[in-house]
């Protein structure tokens, strides 16, 4: 009876906890579909806006792609912006935020680092500066762009995307001036020159000047750009930093492909693109096909959104960027275009040495300066405010301040690390150019229109109906004479006159080509030189591999079609890991699973086929043979190797069976290339079956080699990043076609890949509807969207969806009328 009487007691207790919890869950799930119904995740129908010039249609075809139809460009840039607010809001708060140095209001100390990097290049107050130059009209439709935005924003009501809900944030103000500055943003990470100059100094500390070329080689053997022995200037000049040692805060919360205390971005091998067009001379339908896939970072939402503007005076159809008022890569009714970066050296380091006697001072050619200063004040989430100054020079702004990597590097109480970098010139107008090759009524004005890029500079190749291709490097770059001085490879004592910038090469001393006699034209980021210029734009080329696969393929066969042209961005073939078949196959594991893997791998050829064993073996046994050559660099190589994949270096080095690279430092006795190969091959074993098991006929590329669409900023919070970021097997590797850039050591899965082809398109001009196109993730920010990564099954596939101006069919509509 008595337990009986407990038992009543207990029910008694538990019966309003169980209608307390049953009541919570209705109301969650309440709140839940009240949140699925009311956000506008796929908007249709008609909207009232009062800020609108006229009314405007948007029709939806079965790609996703808005068809903007509207009576003037502004309201054409209003829906556009409307679209981005609507489609991508989380995506361009983000960007709005890091070109401002404001992440840190919303997510805290983790990101005072990056903001305070950000300040302290000022990449807003640059925007600013450079929108008060631009023209009236462009003003004007970089505001109706922005107050798009903005509507489009406020008309999201309370069901915010997600992601405002789980930082605590609203959609801030869109102005103007935040589009400039993410253009910024683009030419900063598609410009990494100045972190190779930084390594180059790194290196000189321990290294002698030819050692250091054998580590960041030169692009023509045996022959730099400059003949000076900088090495020999520092340690003269007893520039370095006599506590330096390893930086070790980089984020472990953040996305790779953010910025960190290390890591700004740009700098990393393999962020490139390809491109190429052939005529009709080499196609079966007798007209041209011009092929595009640029080369960034992953990211989920994609970079990339898809849309079609049609004005008065403007028709064009393309990707676009979300916080930039125009189509970057894409075509009208008559022409197209592609881009992939030039890689010009647009960024010097200068070292300024400080007054000893008055740190507000730094020497001068002609005597001491004072340093140009302003005070920056970051809000930070849950803590403190941070009040700091920037300081900057005759050159630019003071980064050894705000930078871990040239903080430790050099002794700051002599010396300070300023940046000299052509986009944060007030004459930059790069979206004045955009919006004006937007509007071209053919090739021949598109081609002016491309004088006014500023930064990135890029190798656009292009293509018309009358059957035309062309070539032209568009942006500016500093004059540089081969042999003298520095030639920008390294940073230069910043008190003596030679080294300063004398100038940009002029346009028409650019490279450009058009209708080549061999009937085609290629770029990926190799070496390109003028005809009537011999000066190098840089010293640091990619290497050629890419470039040299492409044209291989296009010399296969003598006529080519739209099938061969998605062959082509599917190719995997890796050409620098030809060069070192012959040591892999001939190594002499002494693991367990030594012979097995070499019997697997005796007939590879370098195809990073996504099923290929031999694949995975090969690039594990690389990247161990690199780590053995290489890790006596010490923190310079771990906080490297991922950005730098090293290959070029490795190539030369395993030329010479004995080159002093080869031997461990650690032993006495002196070991071979052929040593360090074995030894490499078992570390790689070892490796792989503590991944994947111990029977390698199961191993494959794809296990490993999986390309992650990472999500800013949840990507690596537990849950959330496995909901947000988009996780597929990839092929290729950092040097072929279909690139996917290994990580190494930037990632606990060092072949996984966060940088890749973010978008593929194909221009077919025998019928320019014919033309192709896909994205990584899909046209969606929405996160609970089903278009938010229907595109990826197709991505990795190397499949495809059309790119039409006039498409038969739509699946829904989108109506914008002024109230």
């Amino acid at each position: 009876m008595k337990s009986n009487g407990n038992l009543a007691g207990l029910r008694k207790l538990l019966h309003p906890l169980i209608w307390v919890l049953g009541f919570s869950l209705l109301a969650a799930l309440a709140i839940i579909l009240s949140y699925l119904y009311s956000a506008q995740s796929s908007p249709s129908g008609k909207r009232s806006i009062k800020s609108l010039g006229d009314n405007v249609v948007i029709t939806f075809d079965e790609s996703d792609i808005p068809h903007i139809k509207a009576n003037s460009q502004s309201d054409a840039l209003f829906a556009l912006g409307y679209l981005h607010a609507s489609e991508r809001s989380w995506q361009m708060e983000m960007n709005r935020r890091i070109a401002s140095g404001r992440l840190s209001e919303i997510l805290g100390s983790e990101t005072v680092n990056i903001d305070r990097f950000i300040r302290t290049l000022g990449i807003k107050r640059a925007a600013e500066q450079q929108f008060d130059k631009y023209p009236v009209s462009t003003k004007r439709l970089l505001q109706a762009y922005a107050d798009g935005v903005n509507a489009g924003n406020s008309q999201l009501g309370w069901a915010l995307p997600v992601e405002y809900f789980l930082t605590g944030s609203k959609p801030g103000h869109w102005s103007p001036t935040d589009s400039v500055a993410w253009m910024l943003m683009m030419a900063l990470d598609l410009g990494g020159n100045w972190h190779k100059e930084l390594q180059r100094l790194e290196l000189s500390e321990h290294l002698t000047t030819t050692q250091i070329w054998e580590v960041l080689l030169p692009f023509e053997p045996d022959e730099p750009v400059t003949k000076m022995d900088f090495a020999k200037i520092y340690r003269d000049l007893n520039v370095f930093n006599p506590k330096a040692g390893p930086v070790n805060n980089r984020s472990k919360k953040l996305p790779a492909t953010e910025l960190s205390a290390i890591d700004p971005p740009g700098g990393k091998d393999g962020i490139g693109s390809n491109n190429w067009a052939l005529s009709g001379k080499l196609t079966a339908s007798g007209k041209p096909l011009l092929a595009n896939d640029p080369h960034l970072g992953l990211s989920a939402p994609a970079i990339w959104y898809f849309a079609h503007l049609d004005a008065p005076g403007l028709n064009v159809i393309g990707g676009t960027l979300p916080g930039i008022p125009a189509v970057v890569l894409g075509r009208t009714e008559k022409f197209a275009w592609s881009f992939t970066n030039t890689n010009p050296d647009v960024q010097d380091l200068y070292i300024e040495q400080i007054d000893p006697k008055n740190p507000g001072m730094y020497r001068g050619p002609d005597g001491m300066l004072p340093f140009k200063v302003r005070q920056e004040l970051i809000d930070v989430k849950g803590a403190p405010s941070v009040n700091f100054i920037v300081k900057e020079t005759r050159h630019g702004p003071v980064i050894s301040d705000s930078y871990a990597r040239a903080r430790r590097t050099i002794d700051t109480e002599k010396f300070a690390l300023a940046l000299r970098w052509t986009a944060l010139d007030i004459e930059n107008q790069s979206v004045a150019g955009l919006l004006e090759m937007n509007r071209a009524k053919d090739m021949d004005s598109f081609k002016q229109s491309l004088r006014k890029n500023y930064a990135p500079m890029q190798n656009v190749v292009m293509a018309d109906v009358d059957g035309n291709i062309a070539y032209q490097a568009a942006g500016v770059a500093p004059k540089r004479i081969l042999h003298q001085g520095l030639y920008g490879v390294a940073p230069a004592p910043g008190w003596e006159k030679q080294y300063d910038w004398n100038g940009y090469v002029p346009f028409e001393q650019l490279p450009a080509s058009n209708n080549p006699e061999q009937g085609w034209i290629a770029t990926a980021n190799q070496r390109i030189i003028a005809s009537n210029d011999p000066n190098p734009l840089t010293s640091d080329w990619d290497l050629s591999a890419r470039y040299d696969r492409i044209v291989d393929l296009i010399k296969a066969r003598n006529s080519h079609d739209l099938e061969y042209m998605k062959t082509m961005q599917a190719d995997t073939l890796s050409l620098t890991s030809i060069p070192l078949l012959d040591l892999f196959k001939s190594s002499t594991p002494s693991h367990p699973l030594g012979a097995k893997a070499l019997e697997v791998s005796k007939d590879f050829n370098g195809d990073m086929r996504i099923d290929s064993t031999a694949a995975l073996i090969f690039n594990a046994w690389v990247d161990n043979l690199t780590r053995n050559l290489f890790s006596r660099l010490g923190y310079v190589f771990t906080e490297t190797y991922g950005d730098r994949n090293y290959r070029g270096a490795l190539i030369a080095q395993l030329k010479n069976p004995n080159s002093p690279w080869c031997d461990d430092p650690k032993t006495e006795r002196v070991e071979t290339c052929a040593e360090a190969s074995n030894q490499a091959f078992d570390k790689a074993l070892e490796f792989l079956s503590k991944e994947y098991g111990n029977d390698p006929s199961k191993w494959t590329w794809g296990k490993a080699h999986t390309a992650i669409s990472e999500h800013r900023p949840l990507s690596k919070i537990p849950f959330l990043g496995k909901l947000f970021n988009i996780e597929t097997p990839f092929p290729g590797d950092s040097n072929t076609i279909n690139v996917g850039r290994l990580e190494l050591l930037r990632s606990n899965n060092p072949y996984e890949t966060l940088q890749g082809p973010s978008l593929r398109a194909i221009y077919d001009f025998a019928d320019l509807e014919k033309s192709l196109f896909i994205i990584q993730s899909g046209q969606s920010g929405w996160v609970q969207s089903k278009l938010y990564r229907n595109m990826s099954p197709l991505w990795a596939k190397n499949e495809y969806l059309p790119l039409q101006m006039k498409p038969e069919n739509s699946k829904r509509t989108l109506e914008l009328n002024n109230k």
